[in-house]
């Protein structure tokens, strides 16, 4: 099925509530009072997140002072775990979908229809109908600063233009494309993980 050349997917159904909840629930800006707050939601296929070590905490101990003088023994390094680098510097309150494309392509995959259709219900829900998003298109490290920057472009569009064709308002909602500039896997700029659409509150 498809409208004004666009094809329309299957939207989210009654069983996606918890999912429009957890929508709803990020794209809420920040409350004034919690200006260090942030949000992110992140969805993506079957991939578990990056879990970052865990500090130990010293035990505390009654030591006598003689105990207490001598030096506290080295952690060695292989105990101690890499701290996995997550967000973006844009990783105020908001969602990153891990929205699928056909390769090289700003055309949208059927298989992405539900989370978009999420998207639409949040966006229209009373809670978020006043506010406008920003729609970033983010691409992995391969191919030229330029072409991604393209790519990323119209991949942040396709989806602003999909999100107005199911009756969200186009003056809510502005696309931008930011390549490869941000990406979340720092480490691996060619990562999956690194393609993506991030959706923000507008200021």
């Amino acid at each position: 099925m498809a409208l004004g050349g666009m094809p329309l997917f299957a939207a989210a159904g009654a069983g996606d509530d918890a999912e429009v909840r957890r929508m709803i629930d990020s794209l809420k800006p920040a409350a004034p009072s919690t200006p260090g707050r942030t949000r992110n939601l992140v969805i993506e296929p079957a991939a578990a997140p990056a879990t970052s070590a865990t500090s130990a905490t010293p035990a505390a101990t009654a030591a006598a002072p003689a105990a207490a003088a001598q030096p506290a023994a080295a952690v060695p390094p292989a105990a101690v775990a890499p701290v996995a680098v997550s967000g973006t510097p844009s990783a105020s309150s908001g969602l990153s979908l891990a929205i699928a494309f056909e390769p090289n392509s700003a055309q949208l995959r059927p298989d992405s229809g539900a989370t978009l259709g999420a998207l639409v219900a949040a966006m229209l829900s009373s809670e978020l109908r006043s506010h406008r998003f920003v729609i970033e298109g983010h691409t992995d490290a391969t191919g030229t600063p330029a072409q991604n920057m393209r790519l990323s472009r119209e991949r942040a569009e396709q989806v602003r233009l999909y999100l107005v064709t199911l009756g969200v308002e186009g003056e809510r909602l502005r696309a931008v494309g930011k390549g490869a500039s941000e990406p979340v896997n720092a480490r691996d700029p060619r990562s999956a993980e690194n393609r993506r659409v991030r959706v923000l509150a507008a200021p």
